[in-house]
């Protein structure tokens, strides 16, 4: 799994394989929706960076780009 942290929601989807379940929550706690995946950045993924995928589902939380991450 690449590290993601920092990049755009659509670029981490876009570097996967499709296939995967990817899920996308608001870091922030405000459950918001993340609808522009370009405007959204990945604070936190889960694998981390660097596990070997084999299938397994795929979790970022992210914020805009404009809010702390």
């Amino acid at each position: 799994m690449p590290d993601f942290k920092g990049k755009s929601v659509k670029a981490a989807r876009e570097a996967l394989v499709s296939g995967y379940s990817i899920t996308v929550n608001d870091a922030t706690g405000q459950n918001r929706i993340v609808f522009m995946e370009s405007n959204w950045q990945v604070c936190t993924q889960n694998p981390t960076p660097g596990t070997e995928l084999d299938g397994q589902p795929v979790k970022f939380n992210a914020v805009k780009f404009n809010d702390p991450c």
